[in-house]
Formats: C-alpha cells, sequence, structure tokens
C-alpha cells in the first residue's frame, strides 16, 4: 500500500510538471493556431453585434409582399405603361398588415430624383436612434455642398451652420438639395451611403452625385423606396420617438399633385379638389408622401393610411426617353394613374380569415 501511495503521488508530480514546460515552450506554430480560434471567435462575436439589425432588417424584407399578389392591379400597370411606349415605369404597392403586392418593374433601377431623399432621412433616423448624431448639433456649409434648385439654405453664405433637425426637415419640406448634401456629408459621405443603402438591403439605391443631380444619375427602385417606408414604420429597426419623427418629417412634404392626388382620383373620380389631403382625410385616408422632378424624371413614394386601419407602401418612377419631352404632363399623368388603381384595388379589404392565415410576427 505504502509502495502503490509513492507511485501515485509520483506521477501526479510528473504530470503537472510536464504540463508546465509544454504550455510554457509550447511551438510556435500552436501559438499561432490559437490566435486564428480566438481571432475567428472574435470576429464572429463582432458580427453578433449586429445581427439584431441584421436579422430584423432581413424579417422586414422577406415579409413585405409576403401575401397575395393583386393581379388585377398589376395588369393595370402593365396596361397603362404600355399605352406611353416612350416612358420608362416601376410601380410596386404593398400592404404591410396582409402583403398583398402588386409591381411592375420593381427592381429595376431608374433615375431618383428627389425620391432619394426619403433613404437618406431613414439613414438619418437610424443613425440618431443608435446615438451617432444628436438633434442638437450643428452641421456646417461648406461650397461644395450648395446644391440649386429647390429650397434656401444654399443662399446662405459658406460657413453659415444649421440645426441637425432643421436639416432634416427641410430637405423633405420644401425638398431642400443643399439641405441633403448636408445630411449626406454629416454621414460620412456617398460611399458611406451607399455602403449603409447595401447593408439596409436597398440594393438598387445608389448616390452617386450631389443633389439637384440634373443628370438622373442617382438612382433607386420602387421596391427599395417601399422597403424604406416598411423599415419607417418597425418601432423596432427605429426608436419609437424617431418613428414617429420620421412620420412627422415625411409627411410635411408639400407637392401632393402626383401619388395623393391620383388614388383621390381613384376614390373619388376625376377632378382636382381645392385641398387634397383634406379630401383624402374627409374619406379616411392619410399619405405620407415625397415626390421627385428632374424634368427627365418623376417620383413619387408614400405611407398610406386605409379607413380601416391598414397601412400600404407605395411606390411610383417614371422615366423619359430621348424622344420625350422635357417636363411632359405625361409623366406626371401616368403616377396619377397608376396611383388611382392602386385606390381601386385598395379599397376592397381582405376579410379576416385572410388576415389571420396571413399574419406573422417578427423575430
Amino acid at each position: 500500500m505504502r509502495l502503490l501511495l509513492r507511485l501515485v503521488v509520483t506521477g501526479v508530480g510528473v504530470a503537472i510538471l510536464t504540463g508546465t514546460v509544454l504550455h510554457r515552450y509550447r511551438p510556435p506554430m500552436a501559438e499561432k493556431a490559437t490566435g486564428m480560434v480566438d481571432g475567428s471567435a472574435s470576429a464572429a462575436s463582432s458580427a453578433g453585434n449586429h445581427s439584431p439589425e441584421v436579422r430584423l432588417v432581413g424579417w422586414i424584407t422577406t415579409t413585405l409582399g409576403a401575401g397575395a399578389r393583386l393581379r388585377g392591379l398589376e395588369a393595370r400597370f402593365q396596361e397603362l405603361a404600355a399605352s406611353q411606349p416612350d416612358l420608362l415605369a416601376g410601380a410596386y404597392v404593398a400592404v404591410l398588415e396582409d402583403g398583398r403586392h402588386a409591381g411592375l418593374n420593381p427592381d429595376r433601377p431608374m433615375a431618383a430624383a428627389s425620391a432619394i431623399k426619403t433613404p437618406i432621412l431613414l439613414l438619418t433616423l437610424l443613425a440618431r436612434s443608435q446615438g451617432d448624431l444628436r438633434w442638437d448639433e450643428t452641421l456646417q456649409l461648406q461650397p461644395h455642398l450648395v446644391g440649386g434648385g429647390s429650397g434656401w439654405m444654399g443662399f446662405d453664405p459658406p460657413g453659415s451652420s444649421f440645426p441637425l433637425y432643421m436639416v432634416a426637415r427641410e430637405m423633405i419640406t420644401v425638398s431642400d438639395n443643399t439641405a441633403t448634401n448636408l445630411l449626406i456629408e454629416r454621414l460620412g459621405g456617398m460611399e458611406a451611403v451607399n455602403r449603409r443603402f447595401l447593408a439596409l438591403r436597398l440594393h438598387g439605391t445608389r448616390v452617386n452625385n450631389w443633389l439637384p443631380d440634373l443628370d438622373g444619375t442617382n438612382t433607386t427602385t420602387t421596391r427599395d423606396l417601399a422597403l424604406t417606408l416598411a423599415m419607417a414604420e418597425n418601432s423596432q429597426l427605429l426608436s419609437r420617438q424617431d418613428r414617429d419623427r420620421f412620420r412627422a418629417i415625411h409627411g410635411s412634404s408639400r407637392p401632393n399633385s402626383l401619388l395623393p392626388l391620383g388614388f383621390l382620383q381613384g376614390l373619388a373620380g376625376q377632378g382636382a379638389a381645392a385641398n387634397v389631403d383634406q379630401a383624402l382625410i374627409d374619406r379616411g385616408v392619410r399619405i405620407l408622401n415625397k415626390t421627385g422632378d428632374i424634368g427627365t424624371a418623376y417620383a413619387d413614394a408614400g405611407m398610406i393610411e386605409l379607413p380601416d386601419g391598414r397601412r400600404a407602401v407605395a411606390a411610383f418612377l417614371v422615366e423619359g426617353t430621348e424622344t420625350t419631352p422635357y417636363n411632359s404632363p405625361r409623366m406626371r399623368r401616368l403616377i396619377q394613374n397608376m396611383a388611382a388603381a392602386t385606390a381601386k384595388a385598395l379599397r376592397q379589404a381582405p376579410s379576416s380569415e385572410t388576415l389571420a392565415a396571413q399574419s406573422t410576427n417578427p423575430p
């Protein structure tokens, strides 16, 4: 027994000594391998830090338009586009609650005009929700950021400063091009903005030039615009406060002669109303939209609140070709007609059984 006890004690001692020596003098390849494993774990952990936003954006993307196709509306879109062969048209409509949807060339990148300001507003609100921006910070006007066309900020002298919230509001309310350039610069510049668009799965949306971009090099798609509005409605992606700010700012856009007027005509027949927004409200409808117009291309995208409580996102893009006259009224009329067709298609609410069958919950 005494001999056996000595052997056990000796064996344990030798094992501890051997392990200590091997750990202290392990080969370089072992160090390298351990470092690679630790580095991979660190990278995975870092990627995991962004996974909630990635998962949520993925869920919004896959559920947008996950319901039944509105084939009658799609056929009407195609008919309207075919009647104007010298125009390129895109359309996308989706009801957020039941997923019903319709599209016409929804993934074709087209000139964005001022519709690019809607996804830029989303990036601004996301950065504020994540603590990267403050509403009370000021942005300074630099000469290369001055944009002609709509808006008033470009008339102030270089070096002028504007509060961030004012810049975001004026970008939408009066479609201020200089305000848009100020926000692009604050968000890190064009390439940083484009990388952020890709991270949000806005694959056809890209800023290639400072505004006003009269050549139409900045692009978007109707599906991207609809997806932007759907993401802005999600209070898990934006904070609830910033979601409400998005709605307030986006709803302050003044032009209502495209999507809102066309939608009203689809509800009430042809003709113009003295106050389009009020006429829609009287029918239980509210539209928060942003237009775009560079003479060779027109755009409008908005959130539509329906009388029964459903919400729909709708986006329309129309672009002229070489034979299309500058500022052709047919471009505006095509958007109005597609919006009117949308109003007629959405007027009929789905049954409660359909809604229950198509309802899904976010992860």
